[in-house]
């Protein structure tokens, strides 16, 4: 894999492309042209502040320049927009899965109008193509200090994950293979989701049974993240692995966490909050994702308190103070049970 394509990085995927290129030839493509042409002046991502992108990656709003001849396409866009990114790259590439190379996707999210997953999304729109994920905790600022993380890449094409496993031979990374790519997805789109209602709780009890509480709610996070798995075809030691748990506990006790901050800014100003994300002016993909598994929950007639406690304070405007005196209710009641 000499030659990678990395489409539309945020700060994982800046951050990524940056490691990348010290081994492959690397290129980013924007859609937006004015982004694009700024960032290869300027060589800093605001998502990545302090970090510069080496003159040696190629940043262009030019999607078939930077797709030409390429070996591996990482998708890096938001649950929210990978259609998209999906759609523009079959407009410039081609219309059979042959005309592709493999596609790397990292998005933690499922799409909240088809509920489906990102591998779902790329064989409806490209086909059968070889494709993987890449989950975990850790956050792009640090890891791309040098900060070590545990990552995951999940494929059916056993192929792939050979020569990812290869490919990601990073320092201070270290990443597991695994065929179990509905878990991987699935794992990252729901730690964020639940990440939303622990912080919230965080932000709304201060006192010295904090911490317990927090441990509580991962706990009966991890209950209902494995019930939605059991439906879906998740395995069970992928929830308990770093995809889920490990992700789950470091969105759910980190600040850098986006979902976290927008959990705890919920009790302060819920409605700008709302609007903030509605707008797209912030990325939280928690937000969709508490969508998505909700109607997952009715779907599947699934008894998913947490979930459903976090979607009425984000969806139907339930006041965050009840929200936290409900979801503590809830490590209560199953103290007790």
């Amino acid at each position: 894999m000499k030659k990678i394509a990395v489409l539309e990085p945020g700060a994982w995927g800046t951050t990524l492309g940056i490691l990348l290129s010290k081994k492959s030839d690397v290129s980013f493509w924007y859609e937006n042209r004015e982004l694009a042409l700024e960032l290869s002046r300027a060589r800093e991502n605001e998502k990545l502040p302090g970090i510069k992108i080496p003159e040696r990656i190629l940043i262009s709003p030019d999607l078939k320049e930077v797709i030409k001849n390429t070996d591996l396409i990482i998708i890096a866009s938001p649950s929210f927009n990978f259609r998209k990114t999906l759609l523009e790259l079959k407009k410039c590439r081609g219309q059979t899965s042959a005309d592709y190379p493999p596609l790397l996707g990292i998005a933690k999210g499922i799409e909240k109008e088809t509920l489906k997953l990102p591998s779902q999304i790329v064989e409806e729109i490209l086909g059968k193509i070889p494709y993987a994920h890449l989950s975990g905790p850790g956050f792009a600022r640090e890891i791309i200090r040098g900060k070590p993380a545990e990552e995951v890449i999940a494929s059916q094409n056993r192929s792939l994950l050979k020569k990812l496993k290869e490919l990601f031979k990073i320092k201070h990374l270290e990443v597991s293979t695994t065929t179990d790519l509905i878990g991987v997805q699935l794992a990252g789109a729901i730690k964020n989701a639940l990440a939303i209602g622990i912080s919230l709780v965080e932000a709304g009890v201060q006192n010295p049974g904090n911490k317990k509480i927090t441990k509580d709610l991962i706990r009966q996070g991890l209950k209902e993240m494995i019930k939605i798995g059991k439906v879906t075809g998740a395995k069970k030691e992928t929830i308990l692995g770093p995809a889920g748990r490990g992700d789950l506990i470091l969105t759910s006790t980190n600040p850098l966490s986006r979902n976290f901050q927008f959990g705890k800014n919920l009790l302060l100003n819920a409605d700008k909050m709302r609007k903030d994300i509605v707008e797209r002016k912030v990325t939280v993909e928690g937000f969709d994702n508490v969508f998505a598994l909700h109607k997952l929950g009715q779907m599947y007639k699934l008894d998913l308190p947490m979930i459903d406690g976090i979607y009425k304070v984000i969806y139907q405007k339930t006041s965050p103070e009840k929200t936290v005196k409900n979801l503590i209710r809830l490590t209560e009641a199953c103290e007790r049970g």
